[in-house]
């Protein structure tokens, strides 16, 4: 009796925990009805792969639905749901691409993708940031500078000033005329110079710089465009080792393309060219050649006002002292003066063993259009040892 007593406990209590357990899944089951008593739950499927691209006043959004043929309605919200705008759809049931483009006010914006069904049944929410550009942006950027104009026998150089490239620089575009046809230029932002071909005379070229805000933006930002006139700076001629002669008697001779006085051609009849040391600029005195008093070798050019340097850039050797009064002389007109009267000159440096090239330049400024005569300038000694001055090259430019 004792046994079936304690048989008869054991399956009462099984009894009393299944209708617990029962009971507690028939509430549970209860509470779950409330939520789904209007139906179940739809959602439409989403999108996917989503990417803004930057642009001016707008933006492009651009992502893939999924093979959910009931997509009819993207809706894409942004400023905390305040502006949207929505693009019917209309695809089947394979992956198709969505790419739109639509206006936004200027700045970062958080953008909130919602696909919806015919029966307006909605997918979750899609993030994507993105940002429009507009004036903010344009007042960053400004056209690109043009540091420098060199004339040649191919053309005109320009030379570029360097840019922020944080702004977006791309190119600039550059138009001119030439023998009465419109010549169109693309610089590329890495490109440091450009070559204009032909172009030989003073012309008005006009230019202007094309920004892109992002890598990947849609549309690009363009600054007025900047005029400007440009205009060959003459050049000194026969400048440079090899000098040419245009007369010669053994190692010396007279050089071409400069004016030399009568006072410098002390080695019968020439002076100032020497055949030593790879045709250099020499005009030497002494070791049997006589003294020279107010020597000159010069050119003349027309310039335009502007401030110009004149001096030698590449110098060999001297050994002339401040007793020889020997000059880099620059003077208006179409002569250099004498050596007593050196102060006169639009500007001077005296030569003397020791000077560094930065000390062996002449920076003059013109007011107006002027004939301008620069060159060398010397009396110096004779007897032994000589005096002499081995110029490998000289250097003339526009500030």
């Amino acid at each position: 009796m004792k046994i079936i007593h304690n048989l008869y406990k054991i399956g009462l209590a099984v009894v009393v925990l299944c209708c617990a357990v029962a009971m507690s899944s028939c509430s549970k089951w209860d509470d779950f009805k409330k939520y789904t008593k209007d139906g179940e739950i739809m959602y439409t499927g989403k999108m996917d792969s989503v990417k803004v691209y930057s642009g001016k006043g707008r933006v492009m959004l651009r992502g893939e639905f999924n093979a959910d043929p009931k997509i009819k309605l993207t809706k894409i919200y942004w400023n905390d749901f305040r502006d949207s705008v929505e693009f019917h759809v209309d695809k089947g049931s394979e992956r198709a691409v969505f790419e739109r483009t639509f206006d936004v006010d200027e700045g970062v914006k958080n953008f909130i993708i919602h696909n919806y069904d015919g029966s307006g049944n909605r997918s979750i929410a899609v993030n994507a940031v993105g940002t429009s550009y507009g004036s903010s942006y344009r007042r960053k950027i400004n056209n690109r500078l043009i540091s420098a104009v060199d004339f040649n026998e191919n053309g005109a150089t320009l030379t570029w000033e360097a840019m922020d490239l944080s702004t977006g620089p791309q190119y600039t575009e550059l138009e001119y005329e030439l023998n009465g046809e419109t010549k169109n230029v693309i610089i590329p932002i890495n490109e440091t110079t450009v070559l204009l071909p032909e172009l030989s005379a003073a012309t008005t070229i006009r230019y202007r710089t094309i920004f892109k805000p992002e890598k990947t933006s849609i549309d690009t930002f363009a600054v007025a465009f900047r005029s400007r006139e440009i205009k060959p700076v003459p050049k000194l001629k026969n400048s440079k080792v090899p000098f040419v002669a245009a007369a010669r008697n053994g190692r010396w001779g007279t050089l071409a393309d400069w004016i030399t006085n009568d006072a410098a051609k002390i080695h019968g009849g020439h002076g100032g060219w020497d055949e030593w040391n790879g045709n250099i600029f020499n005009l030497e005195s002494g070791w049997g050649a006589p003294a020279v008093t107010n020597g000159k070798i010069y050119q003349t050019l027309e310039l335009e006002p502007g401030t110009y340097t004149f001096g030698i850039s590449d110098l060999r050797d001297t050994n002339l002292t401040v007793d020889d009064k020997a000059y880099l002389v620059v003077a208006l007109g179409n002569t250099i003066p004498d050596v007593e009267q050196v102060a006169t000159a639009l500007g001077s440096v005296q030569v003397v063993q020791g000077k560094t090239l930065l000390e062996l330049q002449v920076t003059f400024t013109i007011r107006e259009t002027s004939s301008v005569s620069m060159g060398y300038l010397t009396t110096q000694s004779g007897g032994t040892p000589g005096r002499y001055c081995n110029i490998r090259a000289f250097d003339f430019y526009k500030n």
